[in-house]
């Protein structure tokens, strides 16, 4: 992180400590105004708390939480409520995205570069001309620090999407090789486990943690692929994964035949002198927290 994006943070964590609504850096007009840069338009939303705007370009409505916002608002509310809310807010048919100012600091030339992407539109590969081959865990996470807003992640088993040399005339782009293939998304799984769960006892079930292409492209029927070539190898009776229902519905997933089987509880953090998120326990001494994930699960059915 740098000196910069550091000291935004901190001088907003003073402000909360000290128990005033100061905002030295105004993180609302900071994203507002990167909108307005891109020729996207703003329209506020009044009726929404907190500060919250509508992209009619791309149907999408942006929340963004400030460090001080987070901790008045949650001085009427708990875990559960707060993720209620949320849920119910989001429910109809526009999609949403929340933008906490901590991530929005470490990590905007990510969130740029997305919102530059939708509003170009994505460019779709089609999962036709790709094959799916196991990849080195460097190369995998070398991908996701760069493509997916979470980054790296540890994970038992890591496959990759490529162009094969025989599908190389349908020009498809990538900064990313396996030899001479080129690679355009990457998944990451866990170790497979036997379930305990009543019901599904001694099934086998697999977990995937990261699926993710290049930045500003849809891989069509990706997916699928991922899944179909994973479940074959690790013969797993089922494969369960979370979604983030601050960036994502899930949709894409549940068409494919995944099943919404949970709702997590938001995950609470502190944020430490790096400006870097830490697990908390306690809501009240939590400085930020998520809205929780939304738990899938696809089975298989028996051979």
């Amino acid at each position: 992180m740098t000196e910069d994006i550091l000291l935004k943070l901190q001088l907003s964590l003073g402000a909360i400590s000290n128990g005033m609504m100061v905002y030295p850096i105004n993180f609302y007009d900071d994203v507002s105004s990167f909108f307005k840069e891109i020729e996207l338009t703003v329209e506020i939303v009044k009726d929404s708390s907190p500060n919250t705007l509508y992209l009619p370009e791309l149907s999408l409505y942006v929340q963004c939480i400030s460090l001080a916002d987070y901790q008045v608002m949650k001085r009427n509310t708990d875990t559960l409520t707060w993720q209620k809310q949320y849920v119910e807010q989001t429910a109809g048919s526009k999609e949403w995205i929340r933008i906490w100012e901590d991530i929005w600091y470490n990590h905007s030339e990510w969130i740029k570069k997305y919102f530059q992407y939708r509003k170009l539109g994505y460019k779709s590969i089609f999962a036709r001309d790709l094959r799916v081959v196991p990849i080195a865990k460097d190369i995998a996470n070398t991908f996701l620090e760069t493509e997916h807003l979470l980054g790296k992640v540890q994970a038992k088993s890591f496959y990759g999407l490529v162009v094969p040399l025989h599908r190389q005339f349908r020009n498809i782009s990538s900064e990313y090789y396996l030899g001479e293939q080129k690679l355009v998304g990457v998944a990451a799984f866990a170790k497979p486990m036997l379930m305990k769960e009543k019901g599904f006892e001694g099934k086998r079930s697999g977990e995937l943690i990261r699926f993710c292409s290049i930045l500003g492209t849809r891989i069509v029927g990706g997916l699928s692929k991922m899944i179909q070539y994973y479940q074959q190898e690790e013969k797993v009776d089922n494969i369960m994964t979370y979604i983030d229902l601050e960036w994502n519905r899930g949709e894409g997933y549940q068409s494919i035949g995944f099943q919404e089987v949970q709702l997590t509880k938001p995950i609470l953090y502190n944020i430490n002198d790096q400006g870097d998120r830490v697990i908390c326990r306690s809501w009240d001494e939590a400085t930020v927290c998520t809205a929780g994930n939304k738990k899938l699960r696809i089975y298989f059915p028996e051979n």
